[in-house]
């Protein structure tokens, strides 16, 4: 057998657990991250290489009010400290959040077209949970929150705001207390549609960067760079309606853009290129397509 296991890297983790009879293969990137409750008091840009400072209130060390700037520091935003009360719980929303959003969704299926692409059947073997179900590898999400005094692979601020739904454009590095919430979103261009999203989910996603990358990109960011500013900045996230509900877009859905990390992590972990991507609401409509190769294992499985 030739496949690897585990992949520890800077960006994230992986580890590739093989089929079991009833459990089907897993790909799970673990993402250590990091969440800072942000001082308000204590001026500081976001991103920034010194550690940003953190508070939780007690009744030792009352809450503190300041400003905080959003998005590119274009705005000022009145916040406080968090308590601590407050924080456990932003922290398990938080991940439950993130991974409620992404799971569920990523489904990898090997190649059956044959040359070096294609697993020996040795591997392919570990890819079959039942002699009923075609072979393939869900794909998951595990965050893990980082304690302050430790390093991980993505440090984010956290903000509380002083007044509920106030105006605060968030990013990877910095988001608030209501990005675990579910939000929607409008564009110009199709009025009578709207798009929605776990904000936290989204930024969280910009952290599922290649190693050569300083962000994972919005779905159509590349395909946008030909249009003007204003009009550049909102197509990033879709070019039509179909893009926009990506994940990476104005959405909630795990598309093959969004399901990348997961494929580049797969033909590592197998040293094989043979993999695509398909939706788990597809893959239920061909689950029980069985291909010919797979037929011809049935009594080895």
């Amino acid at each position: 057998m030739t496949i690897r296991r585990t992949i520890v890297q800077r960006n994230y983790d992986s580890v590739l657990d093989g089929a079991r009879p009833g459990q089907p293969a897993k790909l799970t990137i673990r993402l250590g991250v990091k969440l800072v409750p942000l001082d308000p008091s204590v001026p500081r840009i976001a991103g920034s290489p010194s550690p940003p400072p953190a508070h939780l209130a007690t009744g030792a060390s009352p809450v503190r009010h300041g400003l905080v700037n959003d998005y590119l520091n274009s705005r000022s935003v009145k916040c406080r400290s968090w308590t601590v009360a407050e924080w456990n719980t932003y922290k398990i929303r938080f991940k439950r959040a993130v991974e409620q959003a992404w799971n569920n969704q990523i489904i990898l299926l090997p190649t059956d077209s044959g040359g070096n692409d294609e697993l020996n059947d040795e591997d392919y073997r570990q890819f079959i949970s039942s002699p009923t179900i075609r072979a393939h590898c869900i794909g998951a999400i595990d965050v893990e929150l980082v304690p302050l005094n430790l390093v991980g692979h993505a440090l984010i601020e956290v903000v509380h705001l002083e007044k509920p739904r106030d105006a605060f454009r968030v990013w990877m590095h910095r988001i608030t207390d209501e990005s675990v919430q579910f939000a929607t979103h409008t564009d110009p261009d199709w009025p009578a549609w709207f798009t929605g999203q776990v904000t936290a989910a989204h930024e969280v996603g910009h952290w599922l960067r290649s190693l050569t990358q300083t962000h994972f990109e919005h779905i159509d960011a590349e395909a946008a760079k030909i249009l003007p500013g204003p009009v550049q900045a909102r197509k990033q996230y879709g070019l039509t309606i179909g893009r926009e509900v990506a994940l990476m877009g104005a959405g909630s859905l795990v598309t093959e853009h969004e399901a990348s990390p997961w494929l580049t992590r797969i033909r590592r972990h197998t040293s094989k290129l043979g993999w695509t991507f398909i939706h788990s609401t597809e893959f239920r409509r061909v689950m029980y397509n069985i291909p010919e190769r797979q037929k011809d294992m049935r009594p080895n499985i």
